[in-house]
């Protein structure tokens, strides 16, 4: 049975938060440290920070994260800055359900896109394939935005 639960993301969740992260593979100790960054601004405040975290939970079990936030200079866009699922609770619908809560959120604030940005590298592909599977777009590519041979891929969701 699936008892996966979203809300919003508590202090204590940061260490099995950047746990998910470093598990994943994907992420280098860089972005594991950004990870911390957002996580930090998040807890001192959302609102003047910008980011906002979502935790996934199977009882008191933590799978995945997601950070967004309202898009500077914008009316209707938001960034969905992660989203990430622990390498051990993959496929079991965690990130799709990270999605529809930052949806949600997005619609409560009285947002209509999410803006995803993301890279080309091969590691990557699943999570495009999941953007995809969303509902997103991509909506344009930047060749060698993050390194050479490395393009940005920007994903847009319209929510209606």
């Amino acid at each position: 049975m699936n008892t996966l639960m979203v809300a919003r993301s508590l202090p204590d969740d940061l260490p099995a938060i950047l746990e998910a992260t470093r598990s994943v593979g994907v992420f280098n100790d860089e972005e594991v440290r950004t990870v911390d960054e957002l996580f930090q601004g998040y807890l001192k405040d959302p609102a003047v920070s910008g980011y906002n975290f979502l935790s996934c939970r199977d009882g008191a079990t933590l799978l995945g994260f997601a950070c967004w936030g309202p898009t500077a200079l914008s009316q209707g866009a938001t960034d969905l800055y992660w989203i990430c699922t622990a390498q051990g609770a993959q496929g079991r619908g965690v990130a799709a359900a990270l999605f529809a809560a930052v949806e949600e959120a997005v619609r409560a604030i009285g947002r209509w896109l999410i803006v995803i940005w993301t890279s080309s590298r091969s590691e990557y592909a699943p999570a495009r394939r999941f953007y995809l599977r969303m509902g997103c777009a991509l909506q344009t590519q930047i060749t060698d935005f993050y390194a050479r041979g490395e393009d940005l891929c920007v994903y847009v969701k319209r929510i209606e």
